[in-house]
């Protein structure tokens, strides 16, 4: 039996790596039509443990300013909608902002699962050698916990 996507999770950091799996989401979709929602995690951890140090952006931001900049996240995401993909109205896009205090690659695996989607697809930085070793790769982490299909696209750079 061929796999038929109809739904799919894409993730961004935002960065032009991380953005370059968008248009390879919409071309899947863009013959039958379906969901696409994008998606950005962002770690929110509690008050910082005097044993480790940690930085959180938004242990440090009011009530208020968060939500301005989840706001802004939205629009961002919105933004990043393929102009044909707007123009053919085949497929609906939903963007989301996930706060979590789960590992981003957890998050991502828990949305996926919570939302039903056929396929997760994210793009992956390339990091080798020393840099895959300190940073590791959240899409490889995502890549062996997911229990649903995962499509990779390697960012140019």
């Amino acid at each position: 039996m061929i796999p038929r996507y109809r739904k799919l999770l894409v993730t961004t950091d935002f960065s032009l790596l991380g953005n370059a799996a968008i248009p390879f989401a919409y071309a899947v979709l863009m013959e039958q039509g379906g969901t696409i929602i994008l998606c950005h995690v962002t770690e929110v951890h509690g008050p910082p443990n005097p044993l480790y140090a940690h930085y959180s952006p938004w242990s440090a931001l009011s009530g208020q300013e968060r939500a301005e900049l989840r706001q802004t996240m939205l629009r961002s995401l919105e933004s990043l909608v393929p102009a044909e993909a707007r123009a053919e109205k085949m497929v609906t896009t939903e963007v989301r902002v996930v706060e979590t205090p789960l590992l981003v690659h957890e998050a991502i695996c828990q949305e996926a699962t919570a939302l039903d989607v056929d396929l997760i697809v994210m793009a992956s930085h390339g990091h080798s050698g020393i840099a895959h070793l300190l940073l590791g790769s959240v899409a490889e982490h995502v890549l062996r916990s997911a229990d649903r299909p995962v499509l990779i696209v390697r960012g140019a750079g």
